[in-house]
Order: structure tokens, then sequence, then C-alpha cells
């Protein structure tokens, strides 16, 4: 019982939290994060992205955590995002309209020229985007995404695109007066997301010159029923293309949404906005259903490459970004986790205090960090490589050099795996992390973390849920078994493990892979999908431990009453000038 007497003057309040929240930046005050840039950063770029980083980040910590918190306001969330159909004069403009805030985000965060190689590494370009992750989706990073996806898929086959696709990289990556162009993926189609060879919009090369002045061109015809950042200025678009060879197979197109001097007048490139979707998460990010009537496209790479080349390398990035994204996230979502449960006091002590709040606060930490530790270490493969995938099983076999191509098979494999688990974990972390804040932790004006857990849920979904993956993988190793058997991939996966667990994930997982086929519905199929399911937790996470080990990180768990004693201090002193990145 309690000996305070009642006061209905009851003084308290958040003020020391909110203090300390609002005053944290994400790398001076994250001694992991700077770890993990330190030990995967090259030695001879590390002063410049260690300075650069801490630049960034007093734009990310604050200002560009204030902008994309206010725009998810309840209030901005009903009024955007919105589609205007016609003007007041009836022209069909299909114009997109969004919240303010986040039009100013992602402004400021495409001017920072991520993919502009005369401004960004492979290394500054990651580790700035894993930054810019930590305030969630923002309506921003899923563009960001998208857009690398068009980069690396362009650059792929830039000797041999036409002068108009040209230029429309240039736009892209390197930007025009200071400014660059967004892009997007429209692939999924209202027969099926995930089954892209089942496409059925065409593109059709016409001779005669078309109502917006061309002529022998690619034009698209068709409906895409998920088309996410709809307000881009290019979209790589899937479409078989008619009256050639390969008409049955999937090709790449670059289609912008504006041809040239039309953006200013809203004259779409011949197709229409028929709708906007109203979705759990990811509120600012306007995502359409939209039909081609003729769009000028541009081809990338061979027409009967452009599946192999889409999921390869397009779609590859996209689930690269899903997870460091959301390992970024919950870095974020920790921190002020445990700093609000060493805050909050009940029965008289903080409820850091209590041992069940101690393990739940010692796996939230844990899960951020061999999670951010894992996305690293996968990325780095990705840099080995100069970040050039390759399109396919077909085309990964013509490289001689058997370790070589092991390696990339490795990479290709752990993309998949990684999306999956860090997808299916991130959800129950993030809803484990309101928890602490009691009924604080679902009002959305207190704390961001319900946009990040309904985003979450976004993230889970997006470029193939759980099952078409596990599904994919399976299927890679049964073509791959004749020169990468299973249990040596395994091995090769877990180096430096524990020898024990690698001599049993090895075998169990040659077990799953050997099954021929996920496509029966026998009981031993049943039973063999089940395995798999909950295997392939297990041998990411042992991934994700090794990576975690392999930094030799001596924890140091944030200290809520000496941070508000250091940030106070901060406050007072003179304040210190950062200038602009560059």
């Amino acid at each position: 019982m309690s000996a305070q007497e009642g006061n209905r003057n009851n003084p308290y309040n958040f003020d020391d939290f909110l203090f300390v929240r609002n005053h944290l930046n994400y790398y001076r005050d994250d001694e992991f994060l700077q770890v993990l840039v330190k030990k995967y950063v090259p030695q001879e770029e590390f002063e410049k992205i260690d300075r650069d980083l801490r630049a960034l980040s007093d734009y990310v910590s604050f200002r560009f955590r204030n902008l994309a918190d206010k725009a998810n306001e309840l209030e901005n969330r009903i009024k955007v995002t919105k589609v205007k159909h016609y003007d007041a004069h009836n022209h069909r403009i299909d114009r997109i309209e969004r919240c303010l805030e986040t039009e100013i985000l992602e402004r400021e965060i495409f001017s920072l020229g991520l993919f502009d190689p005369t401004r960004n590494t492979a290394w500054s370009r990651f580790i700035k985007i894993f930054l810019l992750y930590e305030n969630g989706e923002a309506g921003v990073m899923c563009p960001v995404a998208c857009t690398h996806g068009a980069v690396e898929l362009m650059q792929k086959f830039e000797d041999s695109l036409s002068f108009e696709a040209k230029e429309i990289l240039n736009n892209i990556r390197d930007g025009k007066r200071g400014e660059y162009a967004r892009g997007a993926q429209f692939v999924s189609e209202i027969q099926g997301g995930s089954d892209v060879p089942a496409n059925l919009v065409e593109a059709v090369f016409q001779n005669e010159e078309g109502s917006d002045g061309y002529s022998n061109c690619w034009r698209i015809y068709g409906q895409k029923f998920f088309c996410s950042a709809m307000h881009a200025d290019y979209g790589i678009v899937t479409a078989k293309p008619i009256g050639v060879q390969s008409s049955t197979r999937v090709a790449a197109f670059i289609v912008p949404s504006w041809l040239p001097g039309n953006k200013e007048k809203e004259i779409r490139n011949s197709f229409t906005i028929d709708r906007l979707k109203q979705k759990l998460g990811t509120a600012e990010l306007p995502t359409a259903e939209i039909t081609y009537n003729g769009a000028v496209a541009y081809p990338i790479g061979p027409l009967e490459k452009g599946l192999a080349n889409i999921i390869g390398i397009v779609l590859s990035l996209s689930r690269l970004h899903v997870a460091f994204g959301m390992a970024a996230g919950a870095l974020r979502v920790a921190r002020e986790a445990v700093l609000f449960s060493q805050f909050r006091t009940a029965f008289g002590v903080p409820i850091s205090s209590f041992p069940l709040m101690i393990n739940q606060i010692n796996d939230l930490d844990h899960f951020t960090k061999r999670t951010a530790a894992g996305t690293f270490k996968v990325y780095s493969e990705y840099i080995h490589f100069d970040e050039k995938l390759i399109s396919g099983i077909r085309e990964l076999e013509k490289i001689d050099n058997i370790e070589e191509r092991k390696r990339r098979f490795r990479l290709r494999e752990l993309v998949m795996l990684q999306k999956i688990v860090v997808a299916d974990e991130a959800p129950a972390m993030i809803r484990k992390a309101i928890s602490f804040f009691g009924g604080h932790g679902i009002m959305e004006d207190f704390l961001s973390f319900p946009r990040l857990h309904r985003d979450s849920l976004i993230m889970e979904l997006w470029e193939g849920p759980r099952n078409v993956l596990l599904t994919q993988i399976h299927r890679d190793f049964s073509r791959v078994k004749d020169w990468y058997p299973a249990d040596q991939f395994c091995s090769d996966l877990l180096k430096g493990a524990d020898s024990d667990l690698i001599e049993e994930y090895s075998s169990e997982f040659l077990r799953l892979m050997s099954h021929d086929s996920l496509l029966r519905n026998d009981e031993k199929t049943l039973a063999i999908c089940r395995d798999w399911e909950e295997f392939s937790n297990k041998i990411f996470i042992a991934y994700q431990e090794q990576a975690f080990q392999e930094l030799n990180y001596q924890d140091k768990q944030l200290k809520f009453s000496k941070l508000l004693r250091e940030f106070k201090k901060r406050k007072s002193a003179k304040p210190h000038v950062e200038m602009v990145i560059q």
C-alpha cells in the first residue's frame, strides 16, 4: 500500500523522458552503430564516412524525424494521400496530392544524391540509407528503394540502352542541376502479385505516330494493380511484348510518368491512375491501380530476360531494403523502449528492474543487435561484388570459377532468407516494445511505434511473402545440387560458428532440401514444409548470431539517468554548428 496522500493537482509528467528521447542523436549517441560502421567500412573511407554520418545524423535524428512524425498525425493521414483526377477545366491530370511534410522530407533526402557516384561510394550510400530508415518508411524510403533498383538494372544494360533510356538513367542517378528523379517499379497485376510469369500487360512496338507525337516506339497496354510510389517520375514496368518470338515471356521497360515537357502541363504518359489503395501501413506512400493505354516505354535488357532481371536485380534490392530498413528502425525502437523502461516507475521502482521486464529488454536488445549485424554482413557481400547482382541461376552457372559461383549463390539465397526472417521477427519485436509503454504505447501522438508497427506488417508482404520465397529457395537448391550440395552451403554459410551446430544444421538442411518438390500436398511434403518454415528462421538467426559475434562488441546498455545529465549539459553549452553534408 502506498503511504502517499492524494493530490488533485498530480505533478507527474513525462518531461525528462521526452527531453532524452528528443535530444538523442541516432548516430552520435549509438555506440553499437558506430562499431558496426567501423567494422565494415574500409579503413581508407572510414574517416570521411564517419564525418558525413555525424553531419547527416544531425538532420535525420531531429528535422527528418519531426517531418516524418508530423506527416503521420491522424489528421494528415485522413487528408492525404489523394489523387485529383481532373483540373477545373475538365483536363485529366491524375495529380497525386501528399502531405507537405512528406514532400519536404523526400526532396531533402533525394538531394543527398544517394546513387550519384560522384557523391557517394557503395558504403557511404548504404550506411546513409540505413540511418535514414531509423525514421521508418515515412512515404519516402520506398521510392528510395525503387530508385535503387531502377539504377542498378539500367546500369547493367547501360551500353545497350536507347538514347532516351540513357537520359532517364542520368536523371535518376546523376541528377540535373542538383535535382534527382524518383523511380518506381510496377510489376504486380490483379491475378497474382508474385506470379510474375502470369502477367498479361502487353508491350506493342508501333511504327505509326501516336497522338503524343511519338512513333517507332514500344507502348504499354493493360492494368497494374499494386503500384507504390505512384508519384515517381519513372517506373520499371513488366509487360509481355506482342509479335516477337518471346511473346509469352515477361520483358522489362522503363516508362516515364510524363513525356518531356508534359510534367508541368500535368499530361500523363497515356495512362490513368484509377484509384489509390487504402493500406494498413505506409499511409503516406501513394499506392495505386493504373491502366496503361499506349504509354511510351523503353526496353531494358533483352526482351526475353525481363523476368530474371526484375527478380534477380530489382526485387532482390528491394528485399535487401526491407531487411536493413526494419533492422535500422528496430535500433530506434529498442533504444526508446529501453529508456522509457528506465524512466517509468511502478510500485516505487523503475519497471526495468522487474525480472520479466529484464528478460524482455534483453531479448529486444539482442534482437536488434544481431539483426543489424546480419544486415551489414549480408550487404558487405553485395558490395564485395561491386553491387552487381546476377539475374538468375542460368547466368550464375556461366561463372567458371566455382568458388565465386558458390559465393554469389550464397548471396542470392541470403537476400531471400534475410527478408523472410527479419520480416517475420520485426513486427513481434515492435509489438513487444509497444508493451513497455503500457497504454501509452498505442497512442499515436505519444510515440511513433504504432506507425512503425503498421509499416512492418506491410514489409512482410513486399517483394514476395514468406511462402513464395521459401518455395523459391527450395527450388534453387534442387537446381544447384550437382555443384553446391545443401549441407556444404550450410557449412559455408555458418563458417566460424560452433562445429556441433554446423554439423547439426547442415544435416537438417540437406534433409529438407533433398525433398524433390514442395508443390505436392501429400503427408510427407506437408511435414517437410512445416519443418522448412521453422528451420529457415533457425539457420538465418544462426548466421546473424555469427555476424554479431564477429563484432567482439562489449555490450554497454544506454542509461537514462546518465543521458539526461549529459543532454542537459549539451543544451546549456554553446551550440555546435555542423556543415551541411555535401
